[in-house]
């Protein structure tokens, strides 16, 4: 259908000035300058409807000033608890126009965990979508819950007086880049939530230093799929396209995504290494169940770009680049990605190494970037000029990076946060020595690329005082086109364990396997190929390093069970408490042979 183009009324709402450096300063500045541009589009269950900036504008301020008439004072933290959706971002933007805190919350999140965030923020008043979720707010403690799809659908068509006007211009202009714009509660992989604080000048600042190495411009299409709750889309793939003046258009959902890839060609979008595995495994069985002679151009179009790809060119060279590039590399680019993508970036976890090289050779840029909550998303980053493979590029500008002795990366400069709500002695043990500590441990080359090695709290160390990284053995079972998970164990044990989870609808297809998935755990003939795995993959590793035992699932990791976090990285403690019995009994077992 024919998109819907919701503009601002004629002689609506007047946009007014909001300090530069702050989040509604910036974003205000742009809707004067684009006005009638299309800002957004979304789907509202039959067409596409698209937001102009100005319209954007004044629906925010339009939320606002109803927000003020709901009481809400300067500095009060509000909490937002919704999936992806237009009023999302309107009421974000709302929130700080008001001269309060955004605080959003995970629409996956369970009661126990909106009970500690509403400890901790102290908020007072909710904007949540779905009865359920409301009604889940107020039972963790929040006096004053409206329900998005009611209240913000009314507040966003409401008429504005002037005295409103006056008193939002009041709020913004009290603001100042140093003011606390968000709480943004950390994904909890190891414990409860933390609210990180960011200041408005860590989302302006860093949104600069990201448009200083990424070639953004108001030409560009960005596709938004991540949740915004999560530090990453809101900051990377909402707010720095935004200071570019690009146009956003909301996915509708995952298992939509690839129909809204080929629909909408973005130029540019960011996900999770997880979407990108997953596309990666599409290609390989539609690959796999091809006629002989199309596997065979495939393999030879993946060769000639996987060359062209070392020397990080994308001009065709010679006939057989040409015929490569006519047969298999863009026609493939056309049905992934829609044909316009100059990149996708990748974070929130660790990139696959054999999925990068896939995409790069298929003409794809894909860009592996670094960071937490706590440094405002992105700390470091590959670009298009600037990559290189198995790392997360370099410290963006303006970012101070260094190795501490124990291998740990610390990190100083705008990106780092004001610190974490209600918690003093955690806030001074991250911020010692003026250096924020990350947790995780990496390695500098000598042109300055960072490689993440591991995660400091993930480190096993076994009963014989080897320290062991499980992230890289796990990386590599997980190279492997039938390994959906792995989770590398051995803390205080004498030698490392792996929790295997197979792709069993890919491995149960190919191999032609009867039976149920729990029963085919300890089929021989799946435990051969597994084995054969481990093995391979232990080869590699010194010899306290290996995988001496496995085991495997009958299901993957997922958010309802509690064992991924909402950004999809698996929670350790969780996952163990799940298996406890299998792994004691591994521990029990003798050595695989």
């Amino acid at each position: 259908m024919e998109a819907v183009v919701e503009l601002a009324k004629p002689g609506g709402l007047p946009i007014p000035d909001a300090p530069r450096g702050t989040i509604p300063g910036e974003i205000l500045a742009r809707c004067r300058e684009y006005g009638g541009r299309t800002y957004t589009r979304h789907w509202d269950g039959k067409q596409w409807v698209e937001t102009t900036w100005s319209g954007f504008a004044q629906q925010s301020l339009a939320i606002a000033a109803a927000l003020i008439a709901e009481g809400v004072k300067a500095g009060d933290r509000v909490l937002l608890m919704s999936e992806n959706r237009i009023e999302w971002l309107l009421c974000d933007l709302a929130i700080q126009c008001a001269g309060a805190i955004t605080v959003g919350v995970y629409p996956s999140s369970t009661l126990p965990t909106v009970a500690a965030i509403v400890r901790d923020t102290g908020a007072k008043f909710a904007i949540a979508a779905g009865e359920e979720r409301v009604g889940m707010i107020s039972e963790a403690g929040v006096p004053r819950v409206v329900q998005l799809e009611t209240a913000v659908a009314r507040w966003r068509r409401r008429r504005v007086e002037e005295a409103e006007l006056e008193a939002l211009a009041e709020r913004m202009a009290a603001m100042t880049p140093d003011s606390i714009a968000t709480i943004i509660p950390t994904s909890g992989t190891t414990g409860e939530p933390k609210g990180v604080m960011l200041r408005h000048r860590n989302f302006t600042d860093m949104a600069h230093a990201a448009l200083h190495v990424f070639d953004f411009s108001p030409a560009d299409m960005v596709l938004s799929f991540m949740p915004y709750a999560h530090s990453y889309e809101r900051i990377e793939g909402i707010f720095v396209p935004t200071m570019a003046g690009c146009t956003i258009t909301l996915t509708r959902g995952m298992d939509r995504l690839r129909e809204d890839l080929a629909e909408v060609r973005p130029t540019a979008m960011l996900g999770f290494p997880r979407m990108f595995e997953k596309f990666y495994q599409a290609v390989l069985d539609t690959v796999a169940h091809a006629p002989m002679h199309k596997r065979l151009m495939f393999r030879a179009g993946m060769w000639v770009g996987t060359r062209r790809a070392e020397r990080n060119d994308v001009v065709a060279r010679g006939p057989v680049e040409g015929l490569a590039d006519r047969l298999v590399l863009k026609p493939m680019h056309q049905k992934l990605t829609g044909g316009r993508l100059r990149f996708f970036v990748s974070g929130g976890a660790p990139l696959n190494q054999t999925v990068e090289e896939f995409f790069w050779a298929l003409g794809v840029k894909i860009l592996q970037g670094w960071g937490l909550t706590e440094t405002t998303a992105a700390a470091t980053a590959n670009t298009e000029s600037e990559h290189r493979y198995r790392t997360v590029g370099k410290p963006l500008p303006g970012i101070e990076a260094r190795i501490a002795e124990d291998g740990e990366i610390l990190v100083r400069g705008p990106a780092v946060m004001a610190g974490y709500m209600n918690r003093p002695k955690e806030t001074a043990e991250a911020l010692a020595d003026g250096w924020f500590h990350t947790g995780d441990i990496g390695v500098f080359d000598a042109e300055g690329f960072l490689t993440i090695t591991d995660r400091k709290k993930d480190l096993l160390k076994t009963s014989g005082g080897k320290f062991i990284a499980p992230q890289p053995i796990e990386a590599a079972l997980m190279s492997d086109r039938y390994v959906s998970s792995a989770m590398v164990l051995g803390d205080t044990r004498p030698y490392a364990i792996a929790l295997i989870v197979p792709d069993w609808e890919a491995l149960i297809r190919d191999r032609g396997l009867k039976g149920e998935r729990g029963t085919l755990c300890n089929d021989e003939e799946v435990r051969s190929y597994f084995r054969s795995l481990v093995d391979g993959v232990n080869r590699s590793l010194a010899g306290f390093e290996t995988v001496k035992r496995f085991a495997l699932l009958p299901a993957d990791f997922s958010e309802q069970t509690g064992e991924l976090t909402p950004t999809l990285k698996p929670r350790r403690r969780v996952v163990i408490e799940h298996n406890q019995p299998l792994i004691d009994a591994l521990y029990a077992q003798p050595r695989e042979s």
